[in-house]
């Protein structure tokens, strides 16, 4: 299951935000829009009411009239589109009425007598439009009579719900539009991660390493001296480690060299018995081994940490000289370069012709060949053997590491082919091993080839 990237978590809480903060400000906008319509509208209302209330009895004393007959006159003089009067007297009863609102039914809504504008409420629920849809302000009127102004909700006129519409339509455009541009800034925000990841990725544990990467963000710098630190103290460790490889190695030979001669002599001397012979022999094979050791660890180190040199190395050279030392088949061109340490390269694979050699037998095929693909080399060492367990091949390559099956029957100390491994490593190359087609195993050395324009910097 591949972990999710930083840049995926943050896009998925930079969607959520976005669309709860344009939800939340579509609905804040939606919500003071209605309140101040609303206010407006029934202030509105309440003029007006108040209005033709007064009129009405004011026509009716001037004019002499009874207030039925002022408020047909004044309803016609003063009438207003989208509105409509009514006169009402006690029982109710509609005697006078100008103007049309739609849908309004003025037998079917209750309207109480009050000074603020109000929902009628339907006295029976029927197929009609239900309460909302209208707004109305009642107000006495002589005495015997109430002036009734209606009017549409503005909540409910096609213009307002259009624009509700239209907002709420532009929400996910916005939610969309948002998490899109915060991706895109996410995203060249983070480059400085990606950088730091690639120069911690080619950089080798070394006290003078630094992981020279431009961070504006402070956690980013913060970051990247981290790594510095990180480095630094790596590299102080593995330098100590090599130098006292290297050191130990060293002291180790001349002691060694005085045993072994100090063994010979008295082997030679013949005063021995033959089981003092004998542990002599014994002795003389292990100073061997722990020669062999030495040596082992000196290269190592040596693999690891010593300077590479920049020089053409011609493998089919290194595979044919290896080959001819090993009694091996050399299939190879002329010539394929690479650039590094030809002493290395070859020691390399004579390492791995050596190990076919010492587990394959005496007299098993060994083949070396070396070829190459566009802009990558191999060199690889197959052999006729019993092969390697697949459960064994990815420790073949550490450390003194020696399979149980042959480790009491085979000699040597496990460092061949992880010397193998680090010279190869060392060189910017890979290094595997699988089954031969000959039906023992199968080393492969892959490395970049050296390209013509750097072989004429050369």
């Amino acid at each position: 299951m591949k972990r999710p990237t930083l840049l995926g978590q943050l896009f998925r809480v930079h969607t959520l935000v976005v669309t709860m903060a344009c939800a939340a400000l579509v609905l804040a906008t939606m919500g003071a829009s209605a309140v101040l319509l609303r206010e407006h509208q029934d202030e509105t209302l309440e003029a007006i009411a108040l209005e033709v209330a007064n009129g009405v009895e004011v026509e009716a004393a001037e004019e002499k009239y009874d207030t039925v007959r002022a408020a047909r006159e004044y309803f016609s003089e003063s009438g207003l589109q989208g509105f409509r009067f009514e006169l009402l007297d006690k029982a109710g009863n509609v005697v006078e009425s100008l103007g049309k609102v739609q849908d309004w039914d003025a037998a079917g809504y209750t309207v109480p007598i009050m000074a603020a504008a109000v929902t009628p409420v339907p006295k029976e629920r029927g197929p009609g439009p239900g309460p909302g849809h209208f707004r109305a302000c009642a107000r006495w009127c002589g005495g015997n009579y109430v002036v009734r102004v209606v009017t549409s909700d503005v909540l409910h006129q096609a213009e307002v719900r259009r624009f509700g519409a239209v907002l709420l339509g532009a929400l996910p455009v916005a939610g969309i539009l948002g998490a899109l541009l915060g991706r895109a800034l996410f995203s060249r925000r983070l480059i400085p991660l990606g950088h730091l990841e690639e120069a911690a990725a080619a950089s080798a544990a070394d006290p003078e390493v630094r992981l020279a990467v431009e961070a504006s963000a402070r956690e980013i710098a913060t970051l990247r001296d981290a790594f510095n630190g990180l480095l630094a103290r790596l590299g102080d460790a593995l330098s100590r480690e090599r130098r006292f490889s290297q050191e130990a190695s060293h002291e180790l030979r001349t002691p060694l060299a005085a045993i072994r001669g100090r063994v010979e002599r008295l082997a030679a001397e013949g005063s021995l018995s033959p089981a003092q012979s004998e542990h002599a022999a014994r002795a003389l094979r292990e100073v061997d081994a722990l020669s062999a050791l030495v040596d082992a660890l000196l290269l190592l180190a040596r693999s690891e940490s010593a300077p590479l040199p920049q020089t053409p190395v011609n493998l089919c050279d290194l595979a044919r000289s290896v080959g001819t030392r090993q009694a091996a088949t050399v299939d190879a061109p002329d010539e394929i370069l690479v650039r590094g340490s030809e002493e290395l390269l070859e020691r390399a694979i004579a390492n791995l012709v050596e190990n076919a050699r010492k587990f394959a037998g005496a007299r098993a095929r060994v083949r070396v060949r070396a070829v190459r693909n566009g802009t990558i080399a191999t060199v690889s060492v197959d052999d006729d053997g019993p092969g390697i367990p697949e459960s064994e091949r990815e420790n073949v390559f550490e450390r003194f590491h020696r399979a149980a099956a042959t480790r009491h029957s085979t000699d040597g100390v496990g460092l061949g082919l992880a010397v193998a491994r680090a010279i190869v490593l060392r060189h910017k190359g890979t290094i595997g091993v699988g089954t031969s087609d000959l039906g023992g195993a199968a080393f492969r050395i892959v490395m970049p080839v050296l390209q013509e324009q750097s072989i004429v910097d050369s």
